[in-house]
């Protein structure tokens, strides 16, 4: 109720106070396009901005962010583990590689394989955010014959947290749990994860100035598969479930050009033997 009496304030200001002194002083058009851009641009975003103050999601998002917000790689997979040394040890015996810490050495490295497609298995990510902090853990599988960091697999993996003092953690963790509980016989961790699979070495993020980074594939179920089938492959799934929203659903990653997702919006959730 704040935030909508707030809202209908600055309508009512900008409607009844600010058009008839604009109308008095500039073009129709531009009047229309100043009332437009406030309402567009300033108005409704602070107030949404305003309103994840009070209302936060229990639920585990469509996809993971940029630093900066923007929506990026969806969240369509999920695996329970013992630890994160029982889920590195499953991915890299189905044959991923665990991705290098993301230092300046290491994206220079990174930089010279996809330029000379030179050999580099474990080339670091990207920063991406869920739950708020960077991801824990990442893994990957090139697709070159060269092993360079050009073309390849990915996944990076969020630890789902144990409950904090804080409510809105603690009731954001039990949700989970509650969703999960049917496969949880002994305590373990839950690691959400985004993968998609990097299809090109360069692409251009435009949001932020036209930053190089990798090309990706639109369909992110493939790949998502692709990782079950690596782990039931080398006989390491105890089982699977799905997790369905209800509708497939189709956002565009509002920062590459020409990449366009399409995710069935489920999340598949293995169980490590």
């Amino acid at each position: 109720m704040i935030i909508l009496s707030i809202g209908v304030l600055l309508f009512w200001l900008i409607i009844f106070k600010f058009r008839p002194y604009a109308d008095t002083k500039l073009p129709v058009y531009l009047v229309i396009i100043l009332i437009y851009s406030l309402l567009v641009y300033l108005v409704i975003p602070a107030l949404i901005r305003a309103l994840r103050l009070f209302i936060k999601s229990n639920r585990v998002p469509h996809y993971a962010t940029t630093s900066d917000g923007w929506p990026s790689d969806p969240i369509n997979i999920a695996i329970i583990a013992k630890d994160r040394r029982h889920l590195q040890n499953a991915m890299e015996k189905a044959g991923w590689y665990t991705a290098d810490p993301k230092t300046f050495q290491n994206l220079l490295k990174e930089l010279v394989s996809i330029v000379f497609n030179k050999e580099y298995r474990t080339a670091p990510f990207t920063s991406l955010y869920l739950f708020n902090r960077p991801h824990d853990i990442g893994f990957q599988m090139s697709t070159n014959p060269a092993g360079s960091a050009r073309t390849r697999h990915h996944v990076r993996f969020w630890r789902l947290e144990e409950p904090r003092l804080d409510d809105n953690n603690k009731h954001h963790y039990v949700f989970w749990a509650r969703k999960l509980r049917h496969l949880l016989q002994i305590e373990k961790e839950v690691w959400i994860g985004a993968a998609v699979e990097d299809t090109h070495p360069i692409n251009i993020r435009w949001r932020d100035g036209g930053r190089l980074i990798h090309g990706i594939s639109e369909n992110d179920s493939n790949e998502r598969d692709f990782i079950i089938a690596s782990l039931n492959q080398t006989q390491q799934i105890k089982s699977m479930s799905l997790t369905k929203p209800g509708k497939r659903i189709k956002f565009r990653g509002q920062q590459f050009f020409k990449a366009v997702f399409s995710s069935d919006g489920c999340i598949k959730v293995v169980t490590l033997k």
